[in-house]
């Protein structure tokens, strides 16, 4: 069954007034770490009602709070693999400081550096598997995330995200890893227009006005992202069975 990615990119534009709202929650830097979350609610709102207009701005402490809690999710689905490359990483990080600290004072030519050097290497070998788990739990966690918002957000019930049998039953089917595709694939075109824009506005020269204009244009494309892809998610959820 094929979808609609093409009206899922228009979405966005449909309602100017709509649009604007969104970029300006998400414009000012710092500041949008907050307003953020109510475009995080919106988007939800917009995957929830994905075959009809966009939905009216509004219940603004709902779309925070919603947004809040998507984002919530995420974090809760993330947390085995930053466990996993904290161990790893931190270990690694406070091996360095020791063994920095120990061979300070030491000649380069003391076979004592070298030594630790080697104790170094040896003891962390270890640790790169752990590592490399921690990645691919990462990229799964990436994966699945959305398919657990959408159970969210069909009654916004917050343990409907954690249905694990039926996060993963949808999550790993043909219909959702295309959508995955399609819309890491758009993902990949907006960056390169963006980069290139932002290239051609640092050939203005005039440094306020093109950091304003870079705002404006990074504002956009992240309000276009999110909305296009909740809309294929929100079309994409109950195709899945």
């Amino acid at each position: 069954m094929s979808f609609n990615y093409l009206g899922a990119i228009k979405r966005p534009f449909a309602d100017f007034n709509k649009l604007l709202i969104g970029v300006l929650f998400l414009l000012i830097p710092i500041v949008n770490i907050a307003t953020g979350f109510f475009v995080r609610g919106y988007r939800l709102e917009a995957a929830k009602n994905y075959n009809k207009k966009l939905p009216e701005w509004k219940d603004f402490g709902k779309l925070f709070v919603r947004g809040l809690l998507s984002w919530v999710i995420a974090i809760i689905y993330m947390i085995p693999a930053f466990i996993l490359l904290f161990v790893s990483i931190g270990r690694i990080i406070y091996d360095v400081i020791i063994q920095y600290g120990l061979s300070q004072g030491l000649s380069t030519d003391n076979p004592l550096s070298d030594s630790i050097i080697q104790n170094f290497l040896l003891s962390n070998t270890g640790l790169i598997p752990v590592f490399f788990i921690g990645l691919v739990l990462m990229v799964m966690a990436a994966y699945i995330t959305p398919i657990a918002v959408m159970g969210y957000i069909q009654k916004y019930n917050f343990k409907d995200a954690f249905k694990l049998g039926e996060v993963f039953r949808k999550a790993f089917t043909g219909k959702y890893f295309v959508a995955i595709l399609a819309i890491l694939l758009y993902g990949f075109i907006v960056s390169l227009v963006l980069n290139v824009l932002q290239m051609g506005i640092v050939l203005i020269g005039v440094q306020f006005i093109a950091v304003a204009l870079t705002l404006i244009v990074t504002s956009l494309a992240s309000y276009m992202l999110m909305i296009t892809n909740y809309t294929v998610f929100g079309e994409v959820y109950p195709k899945i069975k």
